[in-house]
């Protein structure tokens, strides 16, 4: 991405500053709320040998996994460009790696092994250029995070799942990172007991379950309860907090547990992520103007244009003005403009603020918040 006039006119922006005397040093960006997913185009399958060359149809799992990580989309892998490419996935493996583990494995003909971990990178260029194709584009490296409070029934008695060792979380971590989703869980200590308790949690009582997780400053919260009904077939009913207004529940789908807990998953993940990715071949290129209110600082000029670097929409940058605390930038845009939204209101410094009369049609207005 190219940062037009930004040495001339930083260089005026901070003798301004200097001249105010509100410079302060430089610090390392950070947002409160987002977090950051690596490995996006990494995938990794357990196989019951090492071999030369990986069998076209792992390669195509694998990239199917990618695809979906990077878009944030589950339904990208229909898309009838991507269907035709996945024939040729070997095309755009960078390369490939083995590692043993002490999982069990059973082979097709019925013996029993030690799976090997099998690693397939591929050349983002690549990806990119096939979702492109698709009319998508990728999600990006900050994403939501979600705390996850887990509670379990059984004979009659209901507790938190609280250990991250916990075979259950380990569960739903996995599909986590295959998804692209950055997932955490409560540290169960003295503070959380007292904060929520069992009996709320199991009820989805939201007003407990948010001033319990407040300490963690998640951007959305996901509580599960899991049982087993009469039959012995496992059943669960989760409840996902994104904002004081939007609250859904849904039910856990299939007849093991682990079904469960990846549905779980993909359901947390295909909602968090819905204002972030827009419907398929839904583009907006061109510019933007983007104001940001409150910019009293050089460091907050930074903060505000690294992380504006980061998006996957956003192409280029140019400061225009610095006024009276105002910021203007020009953004050079490629995907959707909701995207773009969803993606800055990630980082809670960003304070979206009402359209004013006056401004163009293609602005966005914010207020920084320190």
């Amino acid at each position: 991405m190219q940062i037009s006039g930004v040495l001339t006119a930083v260089s005026r922006l901070v003798l301004r500053l200097v001249l105010r005397g509100v410079l302060v040093g430089l610090c390392c960006f950070s947002s409160a709320q987002a977090a950051r997913i690596g490995e996006l185009y990494t995938a990794e399958l357990l196989v019951a040998e090492q071999s030369v060359r990986v069998a076209p149809d792992l390669v195509s799992r694998a990239l199917q996994q990618v695809l979906i990580k990077v878009s944030g989309r589950r339904d990208s892998i229909e898309q009838a460009a991507i269907i035709d490419a996945l024939a040729e996935s070997s095309r755009y493996i960078q390369q490939f790696s083995y590692q043993g583990t002490q999982q069990p494995l059973a082979t097709d003909d019925g013996r029993e092994v030690l799976a090997h971990r099998l690693r397939i990178d591929f050349e983002r260029s690549l990806v990119d250029q096939l979702l492109a194709s698709a009319g998508l584009r990728p999600l990006g490296r900050v994403r939501p995070g979600v705390l996850v409070w887990l509670l379990e029934e059984r004979d009659s008695v209901r507790e938190f799942l609280g250990r991250d060792e916990d075979p259950v979380f380990a569960a739903m971590k996995q599909r986590a990172r295959e998804r692209g989703l950055p997932m955490f869980r409560p540290l169960m200590d003295l503070d959380d007991q007292r904060a929520l308790s069992v009996g709320d949690a199991w009820g989805f009582f939201s007003d407990s379950i948010r001033q319990a997780s407040n300490r963690y400053q998640a951007d959305s919260i996901l509580v599960g309860r899991l049982y087993r009904n009469s039959r012995g077939n496992w059943l669960s009913q989760w409840l996902l907090l994104k904002s004081a207004t939007d609250i859904q529940n849904f039910d856990g789908q299939g007849a093991e547990l682990n079904q469960h807990l990846s549905s779980a998953v993909d359901l947390a993940a295909d909602r968090l992520f819905a204002n972030f990715v827009g419907p398929v071949g839904e583009l907006d290129p061109g510019t933007l103007l983007l104001e940001v209110e409150a910019v009293a600082s050089i460091d907050d000029y930074f903060q505000i244009t690294q992380y504006l670097q980061e998006l996957p929409a956003v192409k280029g940058i140019k400061l225009l003005r610095l006024d009276d605390q105002r910021l203007a930038l020009q953004l050079q845009i490629e995907g959707a403009r909701s995207q773009l939204r969803g993606a800055i209101g990630l980082n809670n410094h960003f304070k979206a603020l009402p359209d004013y009369n006056d401004s163009p049609a293609d602005t966005l207005n914010y207020r920084w918040q320190r």
